[in-house]
């Protein structure tokens, strides 16, 4: 009887009831029913299953009988991304979706937002001595991307210090990747200069292409036309700049005309995604209707990538947040800039950041993969397969915690095989059910534009 093995670069992953074979050499992500299973774990004989293998180049005759190959894992996980919120409460405007529901300094005070309290009055923030600190530890621990954010971190000031000079100093001390992520209002010529002189990155929000719409959501008369007309200097300038658009009940007619003003202006962003429900952002007026969040942000059929270098580092730490920390104004390291409840530690009540980053704590987020995640530790794809924590923590509405609630988004069934039926929600016993209810909805978009698949974004 010949012998038979999986080739190098190929790796099997057993589902709750199918598989998948991932071919890192092709990119290729092939699902196998049941008897294939059985085969590949060598539970059953079939030379001619084999020998198809061989045909599509994942398999090969050997001498001796051998196991199946271990899944690639990298052997530890270290900093590589800081959000540096430089200004977390303040921002000149105050979008209706904001996750950290930032807006002008005026309006915080005209809500009784500001002093109300001794603690808010003695709350310690990060001073730019800090700042320069923090990303000066940040680098020595071995990062080496950051970003610059708020609130709106061109409102940023400290004396004459402000964002751009934290840039310089990330830059100039050895950072490869800053970008300043900006609603582009408050930028100047001066600036869009140094800006490019200094090679940074900038992302910008764009919500409509129709003025009305975009000011609207921004709660700032004449917001689209200052964000809009700075896209175009960017644009003159040779910044590299992304422009994203985010979903919601308020836009959601008018993506398709955004994105193509977006590449009329000559940049392209990521895919559109739909609005987090974070902040003011968990609001049922502002949510985007179920069809455009099948759309926009569900996934509706297999779309993977089989790459060496991911299955290592999803099989060992979890696909988005292994490696970063968002640091805020007044201290605090929070797993991601969506996850506000989640502190970590303050870096003003600890000898170093490097201590908080070895805490069990963080250790924990880093280190948690899809084997430990509702349904997803039951799916072969969980290796090929991005997630989103805060996401899958706000769907849950409290029935599941942050590290164990299920994917919302994805309407793979890895108990029946099935995709495009339902999609994933946890009842009060926080045990994980499939919500059938949502399917013609979802066959409804697949009709109307085609049998796609989204994949989560990462931030």
């Amino acid at each position: 009887m010949k012998s038979f093995r999986l080739k190098d670069g190929v790796f099997f992953v057993k589902g709750a009831l199918n598989g998948a074979l991932l071919d890192t050499t092709t990119g290729n992500v092939y699902s196998i029913n049941q008897i294939a299973v059985s085969i590949i774990t060598k539970e059953k004989e079939n030379q001619e299953y084999w020998e198809k293998l061989i045909q599509m180049k994942l398999a090969e005759e050997c001498s001796v009988a051998s196991s199946l190959p271990d899944i690639p894992r990298m052997s530890s996980i270290s900093l590589k991304f800081v959000w540096f919120e430089i200004i977390s409460n303040d921002c000149n405007e105050s979008c209706i979706h904001c996750y950290a529901e930032s807006m002008p300094p005026s309006h915080r005070k005209a809500l009784g937002l500001v002093d109300i309290s001794g603690e808010n009055k003695t709350k310690l923030k990060l001073t730019y001595a800090d700042w320069v600190k923090y990303i000066q530890e940040a680098y020595d621990l071995g990062c080496r991307r950051c970003q610059f954010i708020g609130g709106e971190p061109f409102v940023y000031k400290e004396g004459d210090k402000t964002v751009l000079d934290l840039a310089s100093f990330a830059k100039e001390i050895g950072y490869e990747f800053v970008e300043i992520f900006t609603n582009a209002t408050l930028l100047t010529h001066e600036k869009i200069d140094r800006i490019k002189r200094l090679n940074l990155n900038v992302a910008v929000s764009l919500y409509s292409h129709d003025p009305q719409i975009h000011d609207s959501i921004t709660q700032t008369p004449g917001s689209h036309s200052r964000t809009v007309q700075n896209l175009k200097s960017l644009k003159l300038a040779g910044v590299k700049t992304r422009v994203e658009i985010v979903i919601m009940k308020q836009n959601q007619n008018t993506i398709e005309e955004t994105q193509i003003l977006i590449k009329d202006i000559g940049f392209s962003g990521k895919h559109p995604d739909p609005i987090r429900p974070k902040g003011r952002g968990d609001n049922l007026s502002i949510r985007p209707d179920p069809e455009k969040t099948v759309e926009y942000g569900y996934m509706t059929k297999p779309n993977f990538t089989a790459n060496k270098n991911t299955i290592a580092h999803y099989s060992k730490g979890h696909s988005c947040l292994a490696g970063k920390i968002t640091l805020t104004d007044s201290g605090d390291i929070l797993p991601c800039i969506f996850s506000r409840n989640h502190i970590i530690g303050n870096v003003l009540k600890v000898a170093s950041l490097e201590s908080i980053l070895l805490s069990e704590a963080m250790q924990q987020v880093w280190n948690t993969t899809k084997d430990s995640v509702l349904v997803c530790r039951d799916c072969e794809y969980r290796y090929v397969c991005f997630d989103c924590r805060p996401l899958s923590e706000a769907a849950a509405s409290g029935n599941s915690d942050y590290m164990h609630a299920p994917y919302p988004r994805c309407t793979h069934n890895p108990y029946t095989g099935e995709w495009a039926k339902g999609t994933w929600r946890v009842n009060e016993k926080g045990e994980p059910w499939y919500d059938r209810s949502i399917e013609p909805i979802i066959n409804m978009v697949i009709e109307k534009r085609g049998f796609k698949s989204t994949q989560p974004s990462g931030h």
